[in-house]
């Protein structure tokens, strides 16, 4: 079988490699009777036609569409495109977008199959139904249509063992394209790279956590890789690619500090010479001293601390209970070990009011956060969140636009206000000459990017506050 794995082009500008389809290409070649071959729409900034364009060439047996809940209308084009090229082949649709919202997407009449959730094990077995043709309805996490009705198993079967997933199909790739600056985009989720040849690693699936407003792709039960299979992909990126920097996307990475500090000793050990950094996936509470200075002497620079409100009330009803105040006194740790530390923020959250609002200011501002960045909560499909919202009667379908505008208000503060209270945010904790020192002095590669980031960074800022 010859495979077509897509990620469609959303005008999203970071642009790391495509995970999921990486994952997914190396356990076909694992099989060794299937082959596969990546278009990254995002990447090569591509269009559904064009996409189709660059697809006929290699003349695939199936169609894979992968996307995250923005891409769906993308996605659904493509899908459209492809089944009007090649109609008697199959078209499916995974990843977060899919997960999300699976009888969306198995209606869509150009889709005949879905995949829900963790798919590298499902996957292989619908694609052996397929040669051997063969019943498809006791394939874990799959959605279909007999006779034109909707079948679909949403109960997701996850793999236990994750050392058994291959390591990622890297040659699938023009991974050179990635970290080529001629491209103008971000090779990575970290908007403050140490170097160029970044890559991202997942070393643990699911979360032990039930935040109303976070996905659950991969499930509520943590699995973790090895320390040595991590070890071992990290010695294969930088023999084989000449790596530099590797970025962590587990969901929380230290949910297991004991193991979280043997990947560590084993990195400083070996001498691997790599930077490491961590755009999310950081639970600021679950920190000690002790691995803070192993993650510095291994290489690490970058940590993203995901408090999201400063109110202990709201802590409390978006189910993240979080300990603001150890939080925020590893937040202090970490700027004294000398970690370039950022800060993500919520506002918004259902009957949130200005005060509660002002908390979670408050605590950027008080912080030694060098970054922080203020959104306004957005109820994406099949969140718990959500689902608050429909039980309300809110108009959710209008709320998947951007974080960064008022798209659906869930809170008791107006919309203009909270757009205001955003802007606001962003001012007082950027326009202040000791936080802009302080961060052009840890900010990675200063003045080469340092200057040009604060200046557009300013301009910007100025420019929306003043409109």
């Amino acid at each position: 079988m010859r495979m077509l794995f897509v990620r469609p082009n959303a005008e999203i500008h970071m642009v790391p490699p495509p995970m999921g389809l990486l994952y997914l290409s190396s356990c076909l070649r694992q099989s060794g009777e299937h082959e596969s071959k990546i278009i990254d729409g995002r990447l090569l900034k591509l269009n559904p036609d064009e996409i189709i364009e660059m697809a006929r060439e290699y003349d695939p047996d199936i169609v894979g569409i992968t996307g995250l809940t923005m891409e769906g209308p993308a996605a659904h084009q493509i899908a459209s495109l492809a089944k009007q090229q090649w109609p008697e082949r199959p078209v499916v649709l995974g990843g977060p977008y899919a997960t999300s919202e699976p009888q969306k997407s198995i209606s869509d009449p150009n889709v005949d199959f879905c995949f829900y959730g963790e798919s590298e094990r499902s996957f292989q077995e619908w694609i052996n139904a397929q040669v051997s043709g063969t019943d498809v309805s006791t394939i874990p996490g799959l959605g279909y249509r007999v006779n034109g009705l909707v079948k679909s198993s949403v109960n997701c079967s996850y793999i236990d063992n994750l050392d058994e997933i291959p390591f990622p199909a890297w040659d699938q790739i023009e991974l050179e394209r990635y970290f080529n600056p001629r491209f103008l985009h971000v090779p990575s989720m970290n908007p403050h790279p140490w170097g160029k040849r970044i890559v991202p690693i997942v070393t643990t699936r699911g979360c032990p956590y039930r935040c109303t407003y976070c996905h659950n792709i991969f499930g509520k039960r943590v699995r973790k890789r090895s320390v040595g299979n991590v070890i071992e992909e990290m010695k294969l990126l930088k023999r084989c690619y000449d790596i530099e920097e590797i970025e962590f996307i587990d969901d929380i990475f230290n949910v297991d500090i004991e193991r979280a500090k043997s990947i560590f000793r084993e990195v400083i050990d070996l001498k691997l010479n790599l930077k490491f950094s961590f755009p999310n996936g950081l639970r600021s509470d679950s920190f000690d001293e002790e691995l803070l200075d192993l993650m510095k002497s291994a290489g690490a620079y970058r940590l993203m601390f995901a408090v999201e409100s400063g109110s202990q009330r709201i802590q409390k009803v978006i189910r993240k209970n979080l300990n603001l105040e150890k939080a925020q006194a590893n937040i202090t740790l970490a700027n004294k070990k000398g970690f370039f530390v950022g800060g993500f923020f919520i506002i918004g959250f259902p009957d949130e009011t200005e005060e509660e609002m002002r908390q979670s200011i408050d605590f950027a501002l008080k912080s030694k956060l060098h970054t922080a960045n203020f959104v306004i909560v957005t109820p994406f499909p099949g969140t718990e969140l959500w689902k608050q919202a429909m039980a309300a009667g809110v108009p959710v379908e209008k709320a998947i636009t951007h974080f960064y505008q008022v798209s659906i208000n869930l809170s008791k503060v107006p919309s203009k206000r909270l757009d205001t209270l955003r802007r606001l945010a962003l001012a007082r904790f950027y326009l202040n000459p000791v936080r802009i020192l302080r961060f052009i002095s840890r900010v990675p590669n200063f003045p080469r990017r340092s200057l040009e980031l604060g200046v557009i960074l300013m301009l910007t800022l100025i420019g929306k506050w003043k409109n």
